[in-house]
């Protein structure tokens, strides 16, 4: 363990008469308030609770439920409060890196900012603000410094990531080759039906006999499904998701095996099939269209596979960043 730098055992030293909070699922080695100290900066306990204490109430009123034991909570209460603390760790080094930097935001960046919350979350009622800081027993000089240090650190992320994410039109045709499957389109069918479920009807095959005869007869389908269908009566049948269009998968096995042996402008006949509860549904499928299954073209799909390119790099480049500050940090956790 490395030596703890000047500032740091005064700060543990003025946290033992901190407050005690959680202890019950606490170690005993946070007794004195600090979760964990990064560089000459300590982070409470307190800070951490103000992010965890409802999960831990909804826990513990599970466990007096039944939901879940005792030993449970406890052990979702430390991985609560050690996601916590990482991402509050993270937050800091962020700000020392701001600092270390010489980096220094104009003040209206961050009266922009406070406005905007006020505006997006209390509807421009400050007195809204103020009321809730107070039950959750939060100053306005709190609220304020949090609202500061997420800027700073969205700010310093960004800055971070343009410096070192380029996005090559190679990487863009690579990245299409190996996910090919992915822009697969595959075969699909513009379908509308007409479902006779049981007890519709006094016989609802009878029923479906009658609206097949009409369909033979070459009556409109949309309109004999707007008149017999129990599904998607006032659409005329068409399947409701897509604007009709169907793959396999959104059909039932036995419906899908005779959709895509028709073809565009063909009905099938009465198809029976069981429900859950055993009786029998009665379906005539129509098939306006079809397409069969294609490749998107990578010309259509360029942008959204650099933004996700974009996504993974920026995911990497912040965790290699994230890493050396953590390897030039001095981090004492106590949680």
């Amino acid at each position: 363990m490395r030596t703890l730098p000047a500032g740091v055992a005064l700060l543990l030293l003025l946290a033992w008469s901190a407050p005690q909070a959680g202890a019950e699922a606490a170690a005993p080695s946070i007794n004195n308030g600090v979760a964990a100290v990064v560089n000459n900066e300590a982070i409470t306990l307190i800070e951490v609770l103000r992010q965890t204490s409802m999960e831990e109430d909804d826990l513990k009123a599970q466990m007096q439920a039944g939901r879940i034991t005792d030993e449970e909570r406890k052990q979702r209460i430390r991985q609560r409060r050690k996601t916590v603390l990482d991402s509050l760790i993270e937050t800091q080094l962020i700000l020392q890196e701001y600092k270390t930097k010489g980096y220094s935001f104009p003040d209206y960046f961050f009266d922009r900012e406070e406005r905007q919350r006020i505006r997006d979350q209390f509807g421009g009622d400050r007195q809204a603000l103020v009321k809730t800081l107070e039950e959750r027993g939060v100053t306005y000089a709190e609220w304020r410094k949090t609202v500061r240090d997420t800027f700073i650190v969205q700010q310093m992320r960004l800055i971070n990531a343009k410096r070192f994410i380029t996005i090559s039109p190679h990487m863009i045709e690579a990245y299409y080759q190996e996910h090919v499957r992915d822009f697969l389109q595959p075969d699909r069918v513009k379908l509308r039906m007409i479902y006779v479920a049981p007890g519709s009807s006094p016989n609802a095959e009878a029923t479906a006999r009658e609206a097949l005869g009409a369909v033979e007869q070459g009556v409109d389908f949309s309109s004999l499904a707007q008149r017999y269908s129990d599904y998607n009566k006032t659409g005329g049948g068409l399947f409701q998701d897509n604007n009709g269009w169907a793959e396999r998968e959104a059909l039932r096995t036995e419906l899908a095996e005779v959709a895509f042996k028709l073809r565009p402008g063909q009905s099938s006949g009465i198809i029976t099939l069981p429900t859950a509860d055993g009786q029998t549904a009665c379906y005539i499928l129509h098939v306006e269209e079809v397409k069969k299954a294609t490749v998107t073209p990578l010309a259509s799909i360029r942008d959204a596979i650099e933004s996700t390119l974009v996504a993974k790099e920026n995911e990497k480049v912040q965790q290699e960043w994230i890493d050396r500050l953590r390897r030039g940090a001095y981090i004492e956790r106590f949680l």
